[in-house]
């Protein structure tokens, strides 16, 4: 089944083709295939509120679940900084259609790449908006 609406990312920075991009890139569309084939088996999600996912099948399943319930989802990515052949890091924005408006949540994301050049380790970093 394919979902009605399929988020996009709309900018990169990094001239280099990293696995950390096309593994977003890849979330971003629901390639879930892309996606498995970016992630070292035994992968481990930190995510930003304790939503910690060890192994493919568990992380996968929770990607799954999540990005088709998000409205009108688009991811911008801002910067790919690749701090050596084992680290990069990402900075983007993720955008939801609301009734309201569009709210768009800052990130940075942290990958650990293995020997074999995929995903090992992702870590979610979220700024928090201001109280109001």
């Amino acid at each position: 089944m394919t979902p009605e609406y399929v988020g996009r990312v709309s900018k990169t920075t990094s001239p280099s083709p990293s696995v950390a991009r096309r593994y977003l890139e890849a979330v971003a569309r629901q390639d879930w295939d892309l996606v498995t084939r970016c992630l070292a088996s035994g992968v481990v999600r930190h995510g930003p509120f304790g939503d910690d996912f060890e192994g493919v099948a568990p992380y996968l399943s929770f990607l799954q679940r999540t990005m088709p319930s998000l409205p009108g989802y688009r991811m911008d990515i801002d910067r790919v900084t690749e701090l050596d052949d084992q680290r990069a890091m990402v900075e983007l924005r993720e955008t939801i259609q609301l009734q309201t408006g569009p709210l768009v949540t800052h990130e940075c994301l942290v990958f650990a790449i293995g020997p074999e050049g995929l995903l090992e380790e992702i870590s979610v970093y979220i700024r928090q908006a201001p109280p109001s």
